[in-house]
């Protein structure tokens, strides 16, 4: 394999790689449901942002409900029922019908129901526990979500909440409310969602929440140790130091896919102008011009070879430090601190990053 030739081959890579690093997602589809006004709205904005709203009107998949998506999630978003028997009714079967005649293919089934109830109403409705009741019976892992909390006292909640967990057993009730100050976030249910959705689904779910901090940190993890071990079996016999680009191909493969889990793209200011690319072709350049200089000792390696202690190292060093940048872009994005995102991803910061994780084992 030749080495990388200048800023256009580790763009041109990194671009690749996350274009294939995003193919393989499988979307997980959440079905959303409640009544008029129950903030179901609040909550999917919460959850993705509201650029998942911003793709555009939904599309009608069937009466009484709309398809919003994008390339990591799939909601189906159920009309809200107004008040009257018919028209409750009427919701009933639309969303219980829709659930059970989804396609028996994992990409086409309902994987999540999220149902939504208004605790600033006082009261939780036959509607509801009917609805919810049947989506269970369906064996599609349903959450509750009592929003609006702020609007009520606390014990006024925790009635409503014990009606719903009388008469609905086999679901999970989780509070949400928009206002920050009651510190009542969608973080649980992100990690409730995260645990009941096939294996094959984890990664583009939580690719599209906006924090899930603790589980993006995870599944990037288990990231760098893959990319970690294929850095080893690299330089399982020693190679030379004119063949780092090798590991650095394997590097920059390794940053495409972090970026995907962290959902850079999500930061309006890494698109333009293609500026991530820019930054991480100067982030390859520096690896592949300065890799020997990140070891202990800076250099000292005996004909400067690179073996595959050597490389496993640097290449979870290079891992752990783009996630903690990464951490840091979504931490303040989701703080409302805005920065160039240059700040994050300046080559020298990152080199400094990755030579403190190698001394700190």
């Amino acid at each position: 394999m030749s080495g990388f030739k200048d800023d256009v081959d580790f763009s041109e890579k990194f671009a690749n790689e996350f274009k294939n690093a995003r193919n393989k997602i499988k979307k997980p589809n959440i079905l959303v449901l409640g009544g008029t006004g129950a903030g179901k709205s609040s909550l999917v904005n919460a959850t993705f942002g509201e650029a998942l709203a911003g793709v555009g009107a939904g599309s009608p998949v069937t009466k009484g409900i709309e398809k919003y998506e994008n390339e990591l999630i799939r909601i189906f978003d159920s009309e809200g029922y107004e008040s009257g028997e018919e028209a409750q009714k009427r919701y009933k079967e639309q969303v219980v019908d829709f659930v059970k005649t989804r396609a028996p293919q994992l990409d086409d089934q309902v994987h999540l129901a999220w149902y939504c109830i208004s605790v600033a109403n006082h009261r939780v409705f036959d509607i509801d526990i009917k609805t919810i009741n049947e989506i269970v019976a369906s064996k599609i892992p349903v959450a509750v979500i009592m929003t609006q909390v702020d609007q009520v006292s606390e014990d006024d909640s925790q009635t409503l909440i014990a009606v719903v967990k009388d008469k609905c057993p086999k679901v999970t009730v989780f509070e949400f409310s928009t206002d920050a100050s009651v510190g009542l976030t969608v973080e649980p249910l992100i990690t409730w969602a995260h645990n009941h959705l096939d294996e094959s689904l984890k990664e583009g779910f939580i690719s599209s929440t906006r924090s899930g901090i603790e589980l993006k940190r995870k599944q990037s993890y288990t990231v760098i140790a893959q990319h970690v071990a294929s850095a080893a079996t690299i330089a399982a016999s020693p190679i030379p130091f004119s063949d780092a680009p090798l590991l650095v191909g394997n590097q920059i493969t390794m940053i495409a896919r972090l970026a995907s889990i962290w959902n850079m793209p999500s930061i309006k200011s890494l698109t333009a102008g293609g500026i991530f690319s820019q930054l991480i072709a100067q982030l390859g350049r520096s690896l592949a011009g300065n890799l020997i200089k990140f070891l202990p000792g800076g250099g000292s390696v005996v004909g400067a070879a690179i073996n595959a202690s050597i490389a496993s190292a640097i290449t979870g060093a290079v891992g752990y430090a783009v996630t903690e940048v990464c951490e840091r872009v979504v931490e303040d994005d989701l703080n409302g601190v805005v920065k160039d995102i240059a700040e994050y991803f300046d080559s020298n910061l990152i080199s400094e990053l990755i030579k403190a994780k190698m001394k700190g084992g």
